[in-house]
């Protein structure tokens, strides 16, 4: 399901770049930015932070991990603040897009180490199941790193660029 979502805000960020034309290449890494991180981060990401909190060892065995530890909770309220952040990408732009980016693209890059390492443990790593994790988790964490790379945000700024 994921995996249909992220190929959908995709389609959806390129009709946008296509839409806003003449468009630059930063400017169109950023829309791709937004896209990602409001529609994939974001708004799923606060309803599923709300049901970990709200039913913590259920979405703990649909995860496939084990149920009953607090770290469970603890990682819904720290998904909760990520998924908030990135629906305020809505209102914000610019160097604002950096924080939620950067800390998805740790997270996701994290969650394919997590989910690969534990399938070869489990013996349940099968290419089917690797090329799910690597579309949903990693394929994310380069589509968030090469927007913010691509869109120029991290460029170093001088304290008085845009002044005369």
């Amino acid at each position: 399901m994921f995996v249909l979502l992220l190929v959908g805000l995709l389609a959806a960020a390129a009709i946008h770049v296509v839409l806003a034309r003449p468009v630059a290449r930063e400017r169109g890494a950023e829309i791709v930015l937004l896209w990602v991180l409001i529609g994939y981060c974001g708004v799923p990401g606060v309803a599923i932070s709300l049901f970990d909190l709200i039913r913590p060892d259920a979405l703990a065995h649909r995860f496939g991990f084990p149920p009953g530890g607090a770290s469970q909770v603890f990682l819904g309220w720290a998904y909760l603040a990520m998924s908030v952040l990135s629906v305020l990408a809505i209102r914000y732009r610019g160097a604002y897009l950096i924080g939620p980016a950067v800390a998805w693209s740790i997270f996701f890059a994290g969650a394919t180490f997590v989910h690969l390492g534990e399938g070869h443990r489990t013996g349940s790593l099968t290419h089917p199941y690797a090329l799910i994790i690597f579309a949903s988790h990693g394929l994310v964490t380069v589509v968030l790193a090469g927007a913010l790379l691509a869109s120029g945000l991290l460029r170093a700024r001088g304290p008085t660029e845009g002044t005369s």
